[in-house]
């Protein structure tokens, strides 16, 4: 199941997984976006998202908790994610999207994510991406800085 809304416009979801183009299916809402999920994403929305937020190879597999081979498989044989991996990769997209709302400048962003933040007890905000969790905790932090209750 999808978590609860993310409260980023969906239309940023979609441009991050490589917009309408790569998609193919009309998103107007996160409705939209669990039967997007439940499809199933190509491998190139999500190749989209690993280029734009400059995440390797291993990265990625490990947001997916699936290996480093299977995507490579999946991407050689032109197979779609499953659901949980698409579900997690909408996630994530939404969780970037946030980001790139909030610093307004994606270089910005990724530092944050690879810097240790005390809000999060020392931890990187992109070392909690690869469980809905930390990815829900990244996106409370990123609400909170939004509004100023960051301290």
């Amino acid at each position: 199941m999808m978590q609860p809304s993310y409260n980023t416009p969906v239309a940023q979801v979609v441009e991050l997984l490589g917009g309408s183009s790569l998609v193919r299916q009309s998103i107007h809402n996160e409705l939209d976006l669990l039967a997007l999920a439940a499809r199933g994403l190509s491998m190139q929305s999500l190749r989209a998202l690993q280029r734009r937020m400059q995440f390797s190879n291993k990265e990625i597999s490990e947001f997916l908790d699936v290996s480093e081979s299977t995507l490579l498989r999946r991407q050689q044989n032109k197979r779609a994610l499953t659901r949980d991996e698409s579900e997690k990769t909408i996630q994530l997209s939404a969780v970037m999207a946030k980001g790139i709302s909030v610093f307004e400048d994606e270089d910005d962003f990724r530092h944050w994510l690879e810097t240790p933040n005390p809000a999060l007890g020392g931890i990187e905000p992109k070392d909690l991406l690869a469980s809905s969790i930390g990815r829900e905790q990244v996106r409370e932090l990123l609400v909170r800085i939004q509004y100023g209750i960051y301290s």
